[in-house]
């Protein structure tokens, strides 16, 4: 894949194309992702489940954004502090697992899901994938925690909900309006509390969204997944 897509952009500069313009298909991106030693594959276990949301239809688009391909995958740096925010959890509450929505995304997914939001009232959720977003890095994910039933743990919203009672910036307003329970707080206070003491950064607008580096590092030292 490394091969290929080098000719690709080779090519691209001596037809005076930017590199930038060249858009992987899915395929190319998964062959990537699954060949290379970068990245991880998150897998279901006793601390971990998964819940890929964007390889189904349940999910704010309608749409299945990944085909066939419903695998989870990781940078090896998020990968490690992912394993660690999981057995932070267990630590502290043996029955409960972390349940990922979404994990390493690439560039040619980001444009599927930009192409949805694009001019509406959503668009601001989404990052732009000329620029990309972290998780087209393989440094960001989304979760949640579920209990040993298998269920949700109540965060007050669910996941990608665009609404300003999922931004954790905005939850003291909300608990003291009455909109958010103190239950639903300390849940989401466990999630950040697990995942920040691993080293996540948390994501100011949405309480389910998890950085493992600053933005600014990701792009100056890593390369994006087309």
């Amino acid at each position: 894949m490394y091969k290929n897509l080098s000719n690709c952009f080779l090519l691209m500069l001596l037809l005076g194309v930017a590199p930038s313009a060249y858009t992987a298909t899915i395929d190319e991106s998964i062959r990537f992702i699954t060949s290379s030693s970068e990245y991880v594959e998150i897998r279901n276990s006793d601390l971990v489940l998964l819940d890929l949301r964007y390889a189904t239809t349940n999910n704010f688009t309608g749409q299945n954004l990944y085909g066939n391909f419903d695998h989870a995958f990781l940078h090896k740096e998020a990968a490690d502090k992912l394993a660690r925010a999981a057995s932070n959890l267990h630590a502290v509450q043996p029955d409960y697992r972390l349940v990922i929505f979404d994990a390493l995304r690439p560039r040619s997914v980001q444009y599927q899901l930009w192409n949805v939001v694009k001019d509406t009232g959503k668009q601001k959720y989404v990052a732009n994938p000329k620029g990309g977003s972290i998780h087209n890095f393989g440094f960001a994910v989304d979760l949640s925690i579920v209990d040993g039933k298998g269920k949700e743990l109540d965060m007050g919203t669910p996941f990608d909900d665009f609404t300003d009672l999922a931004q954790p910036r905005l939850e003291k307003k909300y608990v003291s309006l009455g909109k958010l329970t103190q239950q639903q707080l300390q849940n989401r206070l466990l999630l950040r509390k697990v995942m920040q003491d691993a080293g996540f950064i948390q994501l100011p607008i949405e309480w389910w969204h998890f950085d493992a580096l600053s933005r600014v590092e990701v792009k100056k030292n890593y390369s994006i997944v087309e």
